[in-house]
């Protein structure tokens, strides 16, 4: 069995196994860096939203009109789909602790340091920010941190869930995302450290910058039995689980 990852820009993945499509923080429209249209995207099973910003709900809600995904996502984000068109019956809205079950796919949600904000229709919402452990197939866990800020229970989150993969933040630019880097490469490595993954893939930041370089050579430092795979958008890197 295998899981391959697929990298879009920003935080956008679309992650494969046995068939299942799980797009994370499906940002099209307004990602330059992406290298393909919402029209382009033909099927997609299950839809990850860490947080209500642009830059990772993004076009969550077009995408599951298109392809009846269901999306997974904190109680704000819900309300603002189903204000959307989205049918109540293919949202999910989770917390930290809870654990679901879409057909083979697990996924749990975990604590993540940031804000879920967004604007809709006339008011604003104010929701729980979603970090991920992804479990697309047997012996395959993978945590999507998403935007959070530094916290020592990460260490926690490693001893529990054993990621194979971490899909870590290192940066951001004022044009691409917003600016603010919710893990520099200093603290993005020191996450590294704790969660000890068999993988990590640098996200959120501008492929132009020495961000993604920075954090490789500090995760070389800090905790050289991880492998750093910098991918650039479009790229794909294939996991096999070890038996």
């Amino acid at each position: 069995m295998a899981t391959r990852l697929k990298y879009y820009g920003i935080s956008f993945f679309e992650v494969e196994a046995q068939g299942r499509k799980i797009l994370i923080d499906p940002c099209v429209t307004a990602n330059r860096l992406c290298p393909i249209r919402v029209e382009d995207i033909g099927q997609a099973d299950i839809i990850l939203v860490t947080h209500g910003a642009k830059d990772h709900m993004g076009d969550a809600i077009e995408i599951q009109k298109k392809t009846g995904a269901t999306i997974v996502c904190d109680p704000a984000v819900k309300i603002h789909a189903i204000r959307n068109g989205v049918s109540e019956t293919k949202v999910i809205s989770v917390l930290w602790g809870d654990q679901i079950r879409i057909g083979e796919v697990h996924v749990q949600a975990v604590e993540c340091r940031h804000i879920s904000f967004l604007a809709s229709g006339d008011t604003y919402l104010s929701g729980l920010p979603l970090s991920f452990i992804l479990c697309p197939e047997e012996g395959t866990r993978i945590y999507n941190v998403g935007d959070s800020a530094l916290f020592s229970d990460m260490k926690l989150i490693g001893e529990l869930y054993q990621p194979n993969i971490a899909l870590v933040p290192v940066g951001g630019s004022p044009e691409l995302t917003g600016g603010w880097a919710h893990l520099p490469p200093r603290e993005a490595s020191l996450c590294v450290q704790w969660v000890r993954p068999e993988v990590t893939i640098p996200t959120h930041f501008d492929p132009d910058s020495a961000e993604g370089d920075l954090f490789a050579d500090r995760v070389g430092e800090l905790a050289p039995a991880t492998r750093v795979v910098l991918l650039k958008p479009g790229e794909s890197f294939l996991f096999q689980a070890r038996e």
